[in-house]
């Protein structure tokens, strides 16, 4: 069964660059375009991984990250940050993100990254 990945970015360009390649790599990607969808996925989908962008519309990145740390059964999820910013590595270390890449990412990092989180090279 594959392993089941929430994108939540708002760019569209971003956000197809990253299904696709996940897809590609036999993910089931689940997408959001806002922070508020992407919670509201989290409950329905329960994904093994999120990926999240933190310029996001209406909730941002961090609100995303604490409303997340409160959700039952949703604590330890592993995150992977998209930024534009690279001087966010210490904020995020603090908000108990996995790793961050900044955008654009190259999708064979993501891929190896997300098997390093998900166990599957064991």
């Amino acid at each position: 069964m594959a392993h089941k990945i929430l994108v939540v970015d708002d760019e569209k360009v971003s956000l197809s660059l990253v299904k696709f390649g996940l897809a590609a790599n036999r993910y089931e990607v689940v997408t959001a375009t806002d922070g508020d969808i992407g919670l509201e996925k989290v409950q329905s989908e329960r994904p093994d991984l999120i990926v999240l962008d933190i310029g996001l519309p209406n909730l941002n990145g961090y609100e995303f990250m604490q409303e997340l740390k409160k959700m039952e059964g949703f604590e330890h999820t592993p995150v992977i940050v998209l930024t534009g910013n690279e001087t966010m590595e210490e904020v995020f270390k603090l908000e108990g993100i996995k790793e961050y890449y900044v955008k654009p990412v190259d999708i064979s990092e993501l891929v190896q990254r997300i098997v390093d989180c998900l166990g599957e090279n064991e």
